[in-house]
């Protein structure tokens, strides 16, 4: 039997584009009904109307709501991930200032478009699926500052090749602390503050290791 009816183009367009346009509208749409109504407020019904698409086109790009939540995490923390990465791997600097870079270019990702940054402090608190996601998502960063590490030299951050993985944990872990605080709301402090404050408690939490 044939499926080649199932693929044809459609105006010219191929049928596994509009399918990628059609969930990316999806993903904009989700973004969305969460800045109007909160992480309760996203359903199927409500993406759908606010995509203009029919229920029949959420299911042919997700399951459920868990992962269409799961899939908008996990495209913010990548761009956020390509941020840090690009100022990590390509910077010939001192570490305090990678580090204040690194923390500044995912910071301009998640405020690019605020609701960004509201969902992922609220990604926090939420169970399911999205914390699977978010506890990848910070073993991803802690990757990419360890290789950071293994560029800057044991000299330059002192720690040694054995402490490198847990500083970069600690790193990135108090880091997000503050930000997701700020981002949230939790604490009042200017953008500039949040950077200064996510940096030090980061390079910190680096000199603790070192010290241990």
């Amino acid at each position: 039997m044939t499926t080649s009816h199932l693929i044809r183009p459609y105006r010219g367009t191929p049928a596994e584009d509009r399918v990628a346009r059609r969930r990316a509208d999806l993903l904009d749409a989700a973004l969305t009904v969460f800045e109007a109504e909160g992480w309760s407020g996203v359903s199927a019904r409500r993406v759908c109307e606010q995509a203009g698409l029919t229920r029949r086109y959420f299911y042919e790009s997700f399951e459920d709501v868990d992962a269409l939540m799961s899939a908008l995490f996990d495209e913010i923390t990548g761009e956020v991930r390509a941020a840090v990465r690009a100022v990590v791997t390509a910077a010939d600097a001192p570490l305090d200032e990678l580090a204040r870079g690194a923390v500044s270019s995912g910071l301009d990702v998640l405020l690019s478009v605020p609701a960004k940054g509201r969902f992922v402090a609220s990604a926090q608190s939420a169970g399911g699926p999205v914390a699977v996601r978010r506890a990848r998502s910070l073993d991803d960063l802690a990757s990419i500052v360890e290789k950071g590490f293994d560029a800057q030299g044991a000299e330059a951050i002192s720690v040694g090749s054995r402490q490198a993985r847990v500083a970069a944990i600690a790193a990135v872990g108090a880091a997000l602390r503050i930000i997701d605080s700020w981002l949230s709301g939790e604490i009042d402090v200017t953008r500039e503050e949040a950077v200064a404050w996510s940096t030090a408690a980061a390079l910190g939490a680096v000199a603790a290791v070192g010290a241990a």
